[in-house]
């Protein structure tokens, strides 16, 4: 198995945005819990699940168009022999 994104459709590339936004997100609430405002990561989590959320909508709306399946290539399925 190659470490890269094989296929470039726009779905996949959404999906491939999950852990940096909820990282982000993370350190964002974890940055804010450290001033002064009153804010803690108690009252901002659901923030967390907004953007989560926010990403799958984005996966869900996106195109296919170029997919390439799981093992790399668009066609395969279970074609018998003659």
């Amino acid at each position: 198995m190659a470490n890269g994104i094989k296929c470039k459709c726009r779905r996949c590339m959404c999906r491939g945005l999950m852990g940096p936004a909820v990282l982000i997100t993370i350190g964002a609430i974890f940055l804010i819990d450290r001033t002064p405002w009153g804010y803690g990561f108690g009252h901002l989590w659901p923030i967390l699940l907004v953007v989560i959320g926010l990403v799958k909508l984005a996966e869900a709306l996106a195109s296919t168009e170029g997919h390439t399946g799981p093992g790399g290539s668009s066609g395969g399925g279970s074609g018998g022999g003659s």
